[in-house]
């Protein structure tokens, strides 16, 4: 399938991409709200290239040209647009609500154009399976309407052509990840999460933060994903700018 772009869209629309997958635990490292406690998350595009383009309900802004879909944007961290709770559904899988408008994603796709749009839900969606693909990048999965099981999968309007991965890649198109923005308590308290800085197999991910910007030691941008070479690096942040060594 080829990604088209669509007249009355001025921003990307979600795709539901035919994907085979082996099913795995779901990971415990991603939080699910409950009565108690809720977890906010920004979940962003593990794709290369596309990493921080986000999950957004647009809501009322959508009305005037009746759709409800999810949108693939470029918005800020505290965009509550652009903020999501896991919680569970039935059977092991996990329904993800927006906390802007409290709709949820559904397994539902409708023809827009050339291509498929993933519809939000009042309600009642039964949820995805959540499968690790290493990297902190997650996939996405639910069976649709039509019997079939697809991966959750999204196009920026400004992007190159979709390119589907032969087998479970995490810088793919149907890799997401989850940066938490707050935590809710039964009490009414919030907590900020504090962003962290770690570095596996000679890259580096930030959590708590969508935000960030890579350089090498002369100052030049990098792309996030990319596995470095032994040197300093700078990681700049909103805030603040941090030196992080490659062994």
């Amino acid at each position: 399938m080829t990604y088209k772009s669509l007249k009355t869209f001025s921003l990307g629309v979600a795709l539901l991409a035919s994907f085979s997958a082996i099913a795995q635990d779901y990971d415990s490292e991603l939080q699910l709200s409950n009565e108690e406690t809720t977890y906010w998350y920004r979940i962003c595009s593990a794709s290369t290239g596309m990493d921080g383009l986000a999950m957004t309900d647009l809501g009322p802004e959508t009305e005037d040209i009746n759709l409800s879909y999810i949108y693939l944007m470029p918005t800020e961290t505290e965009d509550i647009h652009s903020q999501w709770k896991l919680t569970a559904g039935e059977d092991g899988k996990v329904i993800i609500t927006n906390r802007s408008t409290g709709k949820q994603i559904s397994n539902i796709s409708v023809n827009v154009g050339e291509f498929n749009a993933t519809k939000l839900a009042e309600g009642g969606a039964p949820g995805f399976t959540v499968t690790s693909l290493g990297d902190d990048a997650f996939q996405l999965e639910s069976v649709e309407d039509d019997g079939v099981n697809r991966c959750l999968a999204l196009a920026y309007i400004e992007s190159e052509p979709l390119s589907y991965p032969e087998s479970e890649v995490s810088s793919s198109i149907v890799g997401w990840k989850f940066f938490p923005v707050e935590i809710e308590t039964g009490i009414g308290t919030t907590q900020a999460v504090r962003p962290t800085i770690s570095v596996k197999n000679k890259r580096i991910s930030v959590k708590g933060c969508s935000e960030w910007h890579l350089f090498n030691a002369e100052g030049e941008e990098m792309p996030r994903t990319t596995r470095l070479a032994t040197g300093i690096y700078l990681v700049k942040l909103p805030q603040k700018t941090f030196k992080v060594a490659i062994p």
